[in-house]
């Protein structure tokens, strides 16, 4: 299958999904913006910047925000600004553009918190109704882009989770599609094997960089190395022992497909295939979410060992397992079973099992991220160079 059923956005995009989504300015304003996406059914995207910021965090806060915004996912935007912070709410609108309805309200000018309530969430149902009105209609996988991540990883993460998702992303490719790899902190021990899979020298030599700047900047501020701190405790008790473990099991992911390139935080793919997002912040795994969400990703297929709820407020988590146990525990939280491949499964057949449930989604079937209402969100703030 080499189509998708999606909307087509001015922007020469696609969209999986149909989100208003409602974006707090700063911290300040974070109750507001939830309590509308709450009685709205709308999406909250809050986070704990906004003002007092410097200026390469402040530019950090407008790029995700607004990037956020500009999602092929999202439909319609609601700004809600308090008034007198740094990040301006008509700043924001206008970085984000005229591809889409994009409003504004500011608490100190509505009168407080139950009038910006009130006013937020009647234009919220007013975008609702109009992106209610948009069809689906076949559109080239060549507009799909799926990110891949894992964590919460254990022993079966590489033989099993992770091995598959490398199947699939080399369905997704040959079927015209994009998919992105990231966790940069995630890569040491095993660069060279992800630069020889490069298209160019210079792809290469860029991936080789990266890395060592991370290695580099990470002694400079800590003291320590980055082996220290990676794997997790969760990691060790899952059974994974040193990051060169960890960085043979991540780079599964790939599959077979030659890296296209390195793109910056917030720079979509120029062409289909496999690309690397050059997203080093150290944090949580939400944090490579919101750069996969950046880079105008799809979709995401997440791999946890020991499981994890995590989702994404603009695109949808799917999350599968390699470890058996965890998906018999866990299934409220968990879409698809790659544990069969420990029971014995072949891992392609697994694979394409899992590229036709990706197909699914991306045709409207909810993940059990979206259906629990999973929308964590971190900036990346490790500045990339």
């Amino acid at each position: 299958m080499n189509t998708i059923k999606a909307f087509p956005r001015a922007d020469g995009s696609v969209g999986i999904r149909n989100i208003v989504l409602v974006i707090s300015t700063v911290t300040c304003a974070n109750t507001v913006t939830s309590h509308i996406a709450w009685k709205t059914g709308a999406v909250p995207l809050t986070h704990e910047r906004g003002c007092v910021e410097g200026e390469q965090s402040y530019l950090r806060t407008m790029l995700a925000l607004s990037t956020f915004a500009k999602h092929p996912n999202v439909a319609g935007v609601l700004i809600v600004g308090l008034g007198c912070e740094q990040i301006q709410a008509l700043d924001l609108q206008v970085l984000i553009g005229q591809g889409k309805p994009v409003h504004t309200i500011l608490i100190q000018e509505e009168g407080g918190s139950a009038e910006a309530e009130a006013k937020g969430c009647a234009i919220v149902q007013e975008m609702q109704q109009a992106a209610a009105k948009l069809q689906r209609v076949e559109c080239p996988l060549s507009g799909l882009v799926v990110g891949v991540q894992c964590g919460g990883s254990d022993w079966t993460t590489a033989i099993a989770g992770n091995t598959v998702i490398g199947a699939m992303t080399d369905l997704v490719i040959q079927n015209g599609g994009s998919v992105l790899m990231s966790e940069v902190p995630g890569i040491p021990g095993c660069e060279h094997i992800v630069a020889s899979r490069a298209v160019s020298r210079e792809a290469g030599e860029q991936i080789l960089t990266m890395v060592d700047e991370l290695r580099a900047d990470f002694l400079r501020t800590h003291g320590k190395p980055i082996e220290v701190v990676n794997p997790t405790p969760g990691n060790k008790a899952g059974g994974i022992t040193t990051l060169v473990e960890k960085a043979m099991g991540n780079i599964k992911k790939m599959g077979t497909s030659p890296v296209q390139g390195v793109l910056t935080l917030g720079e979509r793919p120029v062409k289909p295939g496999l690309w690397i997002v050059d997203n080093r912040a150290n944090g949580p795994d939400p944090v490579n979410l919101a750069g996969f969400a950046m880079a105008g990703a799809s979709a995401t297929v997440f791999s946890t060992g020991r499981g994890s709820p995590v989702g994404s407020p603009v695109m949808p988590v799917v999350k599968l397992t390699g470890n058996p146990r965890t998906f018999a525990k866990m299934p409220g939280i968990i879409d698809f079973n790659a544990g069969v491949v420990v029971e014995g499964a072949d891992i392609a057949e697994t694979g394409k099992a899992l590229y036709n449930l990706l197909l699914e989604v991306a045709d409207g079937r909810p993940t059990q991220s979206e259906r629990n209402g999973d929308y964590e969100f971190a900036i990346p703030y490790e500045e990339t160079r």
